[in-house]
C-alpha cells in the first residue's frame, strides 16, 4: 500500500489527520492487564483525582517506522525501545508490561496505519510512534496507582529542528534531573523543567538548551530531548557518560558505529562546556526524533561560540552510514532493522 502523505507537507508535529489512525490501547485493573485492542484514535476521560494528573506518574518512549528503499516498512532496534519502556516502569513503579506486549501493540499500530507512513527522503520523514503508560486511577495520597492505561499512537512527521541539519544551542545552568533520580528513565516528569529555557533560548536566538549536571553545573548533561557528543582536536568522540540522562538508542547506534564501523576512539566521560567550546572541532546532538544534528554554535555565559571548525563532515558521514542502514540502502551487520511489511 502506498502512503497517502507527502512528506514536503510534515514538520515535527501532531499531524491533522491523526483521528483518521488507529491507536492502541490497555487497561490495568484488578492486578493485571487486559489482552488490549486496536481502536479508533479517540480522546481519554480521566478523574480530575487521576495519578497522573496529580502525581506525575506516567512514561513514554518514541520509536519511528519508516519505508526502506527496498519497499518495505521498517522499524530501528525496537526491543531497545520495548526494554527501556520495562525499565522506566519499573522506576516509577508501573506494574511490568512485557517486552512481548510492547512490541506486538507497536507492530500492530504500524500496520493498523500503514497508508500513513510517509516517503522517507533520506530520513527527513517517517511515522513516529509514541507509547504511553498513565496511573489513571482517582486518589488523593501520594501512592502508585492501582489503575493504568497503555496507550499507543501514531503521527506522520518530518525533521524534530525547524533548520534541517544545523542548530544552535545554549548551555544554562539549569538542571533537568539528578543522579539517582529520574533522568535515565522516559519519565513525563523529566521535561516540564525544560519548557521555560526552551522558550528563553528561542527567544535568543537559539533553537534548543544544552542542561548541565547538578553538581557542578559545568558538565553538559543532555541537549533538549537528545544527547551530544563532541569532536575534539585529537580526533577523540567524547559524549557525557550514563547514569542521570537517557540511555539513548541512536546515541548507542553512533557509539557503535563510530567505534566499531570507524575506528574511531569513543570516549564517555564527564565533558564540561569550557572544553568543549576551546577544544571541540566539531559537535552534533542524536536521538529518535533528531537523528543526528549538527550544533553550529553554542552560546555560553554571555558568549557565543562556534563548536563547528569540520564541516560537520563527521555528523554528515555517521548520519549517512545510520540512515543507509535504517533504510536498507546498506547492510545491516548489526541486525537493528525489524521488517513489518
Amino acid at each position: 500500500m502506498s502512503s497517502k502523505i507527502k512528506c514536503e507537507d510534515l514538520t515535527f508535529s501532531l499531524y491533522p489527520g491523526a483521528r483518521e489512525m488507529k491507536m492502541y490501547e490497555s487497561h490495568y485493573r484488578d492486578g493485571k492487564w487486559d489482552e488490549g485492542a486496536i481502536v479508533p484514535f479517540h480522546n481519554i476521560s480521566l478523574s480530575p483525582a487521576a495519578n497522573i494528573l496529580n502525581y506525575g506518574q506516567g512514561i513514554f518512549e518514541g520509536l519511528k517506522a519508516l519505508r526502506s528503499e527496498k519497499g518495505h516498512i521498517v522499524l530501528f532496534r525496537p526491543e531497545e525501545n520495548a526494554r527501556r519502556f520495562v525499565r522506566s516502569a519499573e522506576k516509577l513503579a508501573i506494574p511490568a508490561l512485557t517486552e512481548e506486549k510492547f512490541l506486538a501493540a507497536v507492530k500492530d499500530v504500524v500496520l493498523e496505519n500503514e497508508e500513513f507512513v510517509p516517503e522517507s527522503n533520506n530520513g527527513r520523514c517517517s511515522m513516529y510512534l509514541r507509547p504511553v503508560c498513565i496511573g489513571t486511577e482517582p486518589l488523593l495520597g501520594v501512592r502508585a496507582s492501582q489503575e493504568y492505561l497503555f496507550f499507543i499512537f501514531a503521527s506522520p512527521v518530518g525533521p524534530y529542528f525547524d533548520k534541517v541539519g544545523v542548530v544552535k544551542l545554549i548551555a544554562k545552568e539549569v538542571n533537568r534531573a539528578t543522579p539517582n533520580g529520574t533522568g535515565d528513565a522516559k519519565a513525563v516528569c523529566n521535561y516540564p523543567v525544560t519548557m521555560r529555557p526552551k522558550q528563553e533560548a528561542k527567544k535568543a536566538g537559539f533553537d534548543d538548551v544544552i542542561y548541565l549536571d547538578p553538581c557542578e553545573n559545568k558538565y553538559i548533561e543532555e541537549a533538549g530531548a537528545a544527547n551530544f557528543f563532541a569532536l575534539l582536536k585529537d580526533g577523540t568522540l567524547v559524549t557525557p557518560p550514563l547514569g542521570s540522562i537517557l540511555p539513548g538508542i541512536t546515541r548507542d547506534s553512533v557509539i557503535r558505529l563510530a567505534r566499531e564501523f570507524y575506528g574511531m576512539k569513543v570516549e564517555e566521560r564527564p565533558l564540561s562546556v569550557e572544553e568543549v567550546v576551546q577544544n571541540a572541532v566539531e559537535c552534533f546532538v542524536t536521538g529518535t526524533a533528531a537523528i543526528i544534528t549538527s550544533v553550529s554554535d553554542i552560546g555560553w555565559r554571555d558568549k557565543v561560540y562556534n563548536v563547528n571548525q569540520n564541516g560537520f563532515q563527521l555528523a554528515h558521514k555517521l548520519y549517512d552510514k545510520l540512515m543507509g542502514i535504517q533504510l536498507q540502502r546498506d547492510e545491516d551487520p548489526y541486525g537493528w532493522i525489524t521488517v513489518l511489511k
